[in-house]
């Protein structure tokens, strides 16, 4: 067991734990183990003699979330693989309950882009605000593929309509139909005859007449993010990540708008995989489609959850 004393400094980084705590600067207050979730730090001792200190039996645990750094109030710990530069005072918000309501509601998915490409610096930001999403399991694993280039755009638009053209065949047979609810469950085929290809049937026609695009609504930046199938929480973190990226998209007066149709076919196409370089234990759980908005809305639609109850 690693112990902290007043008097020592003991590194958990050293002996192979998540956490290090300075003996030399912590003075026993137990705020890092209260909001340890899994109360890797421990508080021994009594009065001045009290120390936090590493519990070895749980350190397995850790989800190097930064919490205990991040509230300890003598800047007394530091987690292993998060930098302790990066660990930055809190500042005052300069922005109120009123505002960010008002961005939420003027929040659109927007399906109609200029033919102007978003720069570099612009998608950077918004990866910025990537960086800081939530994760359900405190790890780090959330994966982001920025493609701005138009011709690996094309590229990928045609792979996608020709994986759906062979999916519009499939169900159509029933044998082909039995095949796809093998691999994608009754409920995903459901959803692909009831919802997804109905529209879809419509976009391959105008694709291949040349009237447009609706899988990919030719937008000039598309944001995949993806995390490794183990993942205990993989597709939710992707979720949340997606959302950060079309808040700060909306802020940057980018147009976004999420499309869960690219991402099954990241997946299930090999030419895609190889395109976009998705390692092969990783699967796309979201994407984003971004550009500069073709038109100005002009007012909010109204929204609301189906429910909300108190108990």
């Amino acid at each position: 067991m690693v112990t902290i004393s007043e008097t020592s400094y003991e590194t958990g980084l050293q002996n192979g734990e998540p956490i290090q705590i300075d003996g030399k600067t912590c003075n026993g207050c137990g705020i890092c183990a209260e909001v340890c979730p899994r109360h890797i730090p421990e508080v021994e001792g009594t009065g001045k003699n009290k120390y936090a200190r590493v519990n070895v039996a749980r350190s397995g645990l850790c989800m190097y979330c930064g919490q205990c750094a991040a509230v300890c109030p003598r800047d007394s710990i530091e987690v292993s693989g998060l930098n302790p530069d990066e660990f930055k005072p809190i500042q005052p918000l300069a922005i109120n309950d009123e505002q960010l309501l008002i961005m939420m509601k003027q929040r659109r998915s927007v399906r109609r882009y200029n033919n102007k490409p978003v720069p570099r610096k612009v998608l950077e930001r918004i990866v910025e605000a990537v960086h800081l999403a939530p994760t359900g399991t405190g790890s780090r694993t959330t994966g982001v593929i920025i493609i701005d280039e138009s011709e690996k755009l094309k590229t990928l638009s045609e792979l996608m309509y020709q994986k759906y053209e062979g999916l519009a065949k499939a169900l159509k047979n029933p044998i082909g139909r039995l095949i796809v609810r093998r691999n994608a469950g009754k409920k995903r085929l459901s959803d692909l005859q009831s919802f997804v290809m109905p529209g879809m049937r419509w976009y391959i026609r105008w694709y291949r007449d040349g009237i447009g695009d609706e899988i990919r609504r030719d937008c000039p930046a598309l944001m995949l993010f993806h995390s490794p199938i183990n993942e205990p929480m993989g597709e939710e973190n992707c979720v949340v990540a997606t959302t950060y990226a079309d808040f700060m998209a909306q802020v940057l007066g980018i147009g976004a708008c999420r499309n869960d149709l690219i991402p099954p076919i990241c997946n299930r196409s090999h030419k895609v995989r190889e395109l976009i370089g998705l390692p092969n234990d990783h699967e796309v759980y979201s994407s984003l489609t971004l550009g500069y908005s073709k038109y100005k809305y002009q007012r909010t639609v109204p929204r609301q959850v189906a429910q909300v109850r108190y108990l």
